[in-house]
């Protein structure tokens, strides 16, 4: 129970260690989450403004 399950993952030659793979996959997902928010908000803009006209 107090072992450390520890995944490595190989692409080719070079291999990751379990806390890069978390670190790459977090960045990603906050990323998208920016983008996604951002891209709302945007388009939420857009919408607010032709009501007013």
């Amino acid at each position: 129970m107090g072992m450390i399950f520890f995944l490595s993952i190989k692409f080719g030659e070079l291999e990751l260690s379990n806390t890069t793979v978390f670190i790459l996959l977090g960045l990603s997902i906050f990323s998208f989450l920016a983008v996604a928010i951002s891209s709302l908000k945007l388009i939420q803009s857009v919408f607010d403004s032709g009501d007013q006209d």
